[in-house]
């Protein structure tokens, strides 16, 4: 797996720390802004895909709720962890799992509901259609969630929209295991070759990318962790 490259102009622990000053709100490489300027965290377009009535995980709430909490979870230090994605810019915020649901690790079953269709992916319009098996019990309340952060200058290298904010979340993954799944094949391939919708990895080596490619389609057909490499 690739390693973590820490390379962010304002280190975690020193944004955390700055954050929890009562003058201050937000913090960018240009130095503090006040609370009435810039908010750190924000909602992006792109992550409104994710509704009770979609596959992804969502959030039982307003996203105006949930921008509030998350900022306030930042600055209180109520979130589980904080870690590097896979690239500079990219976070990964570990937050309490009350309120968030999902389909991640849904344990099938004789009889269960599902349906398939013929459909492109919310969010993904410009991609061909695809066949989608949708499963249509009730979602599962979380046990860990995962909140995926991107950088502001990150998202305007491909023109995206953004928010203003410090931080956009750009994708809710929560799950009903402790261990996170790698990150899905198709968005590794969407990023290496920075098509539509990925975005550019300029800290990973193509040997790094191969391993996470390999993992994620072990992963996607269910061996992971049950292979070793030969002389090993």
């Amino acid at each position: 797996m690739a390693k973590n490259k820490i390379k962010f102009n304002n280190d975690v622990e020193w944004m955390k720390k700055m954050l929890k000053d009562e003058d201050y709100g937000c913090v960018s490489a240009g130095g503090l802004m006040s609370k009435d300027k810039q908010k750190f965290i924000g909602i992006s377009e792109f992550v409104k895909r994710q509704t009770r009535e979609s596959q992804f995980t969502n959030y039982d709430g307003t996203w105006e709720e949930l921008e509030e909490i998350l900022n306030r979870w930042w600055r209180s230090d109520d979130y589980i962890d904080v870690k590097q994605g896979y690239r500079d810019g990219v976070i990964l915020m570990s937050v309490n799992p009350n309120l968030f649901y999902t389909y991640t690790n849904f344990p099938m079953f004789e009889g269960m509901k599902i349906e398939l269709k013929w459909a492109k992916v919310p969010g993904r319009e410009h991609e061909p259609a695809k066949l989608q098996v949708q499963i249509k019990e009730n979602k599962k309340c979380c046990k860990y969630v995962d909140i995926i952060l991107y950088k502001k200058e990150v998202l305007e290298e491909d023109g995206d929209e953004v928010t203003g904010a410090v931080y956009d979340v750009v994708s809710i993954n929560g799950r009903l295991v402790k261990d996170a799944p790698p990150i899905e094949s198709m968005t590794l391939v969407r990023n290496w070759l920075h098509l539509p919708g990925g975005t550019a990895m300029p800290d990973v080596t193509p040997e790094e990318m191969l391993d996470m490619l390999c993992d994620s389609v072990l992963y996607k057909n269910g061996l992971k962790n049950k292979m070793s490499k030969k002389g090993k």
